[in-house]
């Protein structure tokens, strides 16, 4: 009987044990989050912290920019961020080209890609657009502001789209309550 009984135990303790490492490799294969690494295209997805969710991003807002450990970046690449129309929000509707891309949104600081592909920037700015700050008049495009949507490319060369490329989840800019002041 007490031989019988060690032996349930024994197979007890290994069915949790199994359970545990499945549920762990399950979290580390999936990076522990609610959100998948890579899209529906298998390209990775670019995580904006504070996420746009429901509500807008402020003109002249800071946000951090982060996009996990992936083959399709070119490891030591570097990486140009900048803010495109994006109408309606939809996928179809992304740029084909830098054509609807603000340049003046690209920002000074390198992004290098590590040698796992994944890479972060802790401090990207959005600008409603156009926008006096970056020297741009109010007929410029691309517009971005609290009705006409955009979304940010994030990729190895703005000038080649067919170059590797993620594109943001869409988004708004409202405008900020903070006096503006000009861009060095």
């Amino acid at each position: 009987m007490i031989r019988s009984r060690r032996i349930w135990i024994v197979a007890g303790i290994a069915v949790v044990a199994a359970i545990v490492i499945t549920l762990v490799a399950l979290l580390t294969t999936s990076g522990g989050g609610s959100s998948s690494t890579a899209g529906t295209d298998g390209r990775p997805v670019a995580t904006l912290t504070p996420s746009p969710g429901s509500t807008n991003f402020h003109d002249g807002q800071q946000i951090q920019l982060a996009v996990g450990p992936n083959k399709y970046f070119a490891p030591y690449s570097r990486i140009v961020v900048l803010e495109c129309a994006d109408p309606g929000g939809q996928t179809s509707s992304l740029p084909k080209s830098d054509i609807t891309c603000d340049g003046n949104t690209v920002q000074g600081f390198s992004i290098l890609v590590n040698k796992d592909g994944s890479f972060s920037t802790p401090s990207y700015r959005l600008y409603s657009l156009p926008n006096s700050i970056l020297g741009e008049t109010a007929h410029n495009e691309p517009v971005c502001n609290q009705t006409h949507m955009c979304a940010l490319y994030i990729g190895q060369d703005q000038t080649n789209f067919t170059a590797p490329k993620v594109f943001s989840v869409p988004f708004t800019i409202v405008p900020s309550n903070t006096p503006k002041q000009k861009v060095p």
